[in-house]
């Protein structure tokens, strides 16, 4: 059985980001993220090569990635490089990956109290709909993996942002890196105790297993961007993936008809 680990970072314990700017490399909590997640990766391949994965692959995808020293993860993982996929998850084909383990995600954009909450990009998207319901990276994630036949087992995140992924999928076993006391205000847990229940969770996530989550498609998605030229902008990308996309309501909201849940990330 192989496995795939999802690392963002504003999930990640020990760090809150920085007001107006997130978590971008120039500030101090990004380097407590990194080193931080670099901890979270090791425990949680640990307890996978312990409950007898064959194989353990690790993406890195905050901002595009390049945030963690692969000289400091556990040798045995592959390391995932996305960088040229025309869609998000194009690199798990040929792969065959029993489940997915999300480290430092993160709550959808606007969530009341969750720490740095945001749809792929906090400057750029207010919202994204799929048939009307609110979704984020990790209900995109989720259902763009099941395409894939990947199931979604575990989460470590704020507890807001858990409460979210336990919505989506009640099987799945998480654990509270922090208790999230606003945008970039957060009770921190203690790190070994944080690191512990990593690798109990996980080993417990392997045992209980999963299925995968999927969403219906054609599916009608409706996203609302911060600026007009950005709206403009996929829209005219939009045609060049062949999407089914027009403008909505007003001149910031795009309004698409998707045949793969893959296309509403093009747009994001």
């Amino acid at each position: 059985m192989k496995y795939l680990i999802a690392i963002d970072m504003e999930g990640i314990h020990g760090v809150v980001g920085q007001p107006y700017v997130g978590l971008l490399r120039d500030i101090p909590d990004y380097k407590i993220a990194v080193e931080n997640g670099t901890k979270e990766v090791n425990v949680a391949v640990k307890a996978l090569f312990d409950s007898g994965a064959d194989g353990v692959a690790v993406w890195d995808n905050h901002g595009g990635g390049g945030n963690l020293d692969f000289e400091k993860i556990d040798p045995r993982v592959k390391k995932i490089n996305a960088k040229g996929d025309n869609r998000r998850f194009d690199f798990v084909r040929g792969e065959d990956f029993a489940g997915i383990i999300y480290l430092g995600y993160h709550a959808r954009e606007g969530t009341l109290g969750a720490v740095l909450a945001h749809t792929y990009s906090s400057v750029n998207i207010q919202y994204a709909k799929l048939d009307g319901r609110d979704v984020g990276e990790l209900e995109l994630d989720t259902y763009i993996a099941a395409t894939h036949g990947i199931a979604p087992l575990f989460s470590a995140s704020d507890d807001i942002c858990n409460s979210q992924f336990r919505a989506l999928a009640p099987q799945a076993v998480t654990v509270d890196t922090k208790y999230a006391k606003g945008r970039n205000a957060a009770e921190y847990r203690d790190e070994d105790i944080v690191l512990r229940e990593i690798y109990d969770g996980v080993c417990e996530a392997v045992r209980r297993g999963g299925k995968p989550i999927s969403y219906s498609v054609p599916a009608h998605a409706e996203i609302r961007y911060t600026r007009m030229e950005f709206a403009a902008e996929m829209l005219e990308k939009a045609k060049r993936f062949g999407i089914k996309c027009e403008y909505g309501l007003d001149a910031h909201i795009l309004e698409a008809d998707v045949d793969k849940i893959s296309d509403v990330v093009v747009l994001l």
